[in-house]
């Protein structure tokens, strides 16, 4: 660095550095005398290795029938391939895992937007579904229990068979 440098660039920041190290900089560019005091390396910018995560896929539906579920969604008249479906399914419950009530329903679906919902029909190979892409909300405690789902156009229930 050239004495220009050092006054343009590093005398400004003078203040952070202790008074040693401001006093020896400036003798090394008057004197060329080496620096004597400590001078740490420069800091390392760690990137933090995350761990894997494992996610659940459903025991219901495969990425075959995810894709036609997708294909549906968009309403196109060709089912997407596999490799070509621009949706990301995220298990949001299974119920031998998070139990088979309402309340697992509503904590863990309640404003959930593009929300599909599979069961297997017990001792059959058919599977029954829905998609609401408004989501639901959870009745309050005053509302009857009826309640129904936001008004739209582009809710549909499906069956498939294995």
């Amino acid at each position: 660095m050239s004495g220009d440098d050092i006054f343009n660039y590093v005398q400004p920041y003078q203040q952070i550095f202790e008074k040693k190290l401001w006093k020896n900089i400036t003798k090394k560019f008057i004197t060329n005398e080496p620096i004597t005091s400590t001078v740490l390396p420069p800091r390392v910018i760690l990137i933090p290795i995350l761990p894997t995560r494992i996610t659940e896929s459903s025991r219901v539906i495969n990425d075959t029938h995810a894709a036609e579920i997708a294909s549906w969604v968009d309403r196109k008249a060709n089912p997407y391939s596999v490799r070509d479906n621009p949706y990301e399914f995220k298990l949001l419950l299974r119920g031998t895992r998070d139990g088979f009530t309402k309340n697992s329903f509503w904590n863990l679906c309640d404003k959930q937007a593009h929300l599909v919902v599979v069961m297997k029909v017990k001792g059959t190979d058919e599977i029954l579904g829905g998609y609401n892409p408004v989501g639901w909300d959870k009745p309050s405690t005053n509302e009857a229990v009826n309640f129904y789902a936001k008004n739209c156009n582009d809710s549909f229930v499906f069956s498939l068979r294995n």
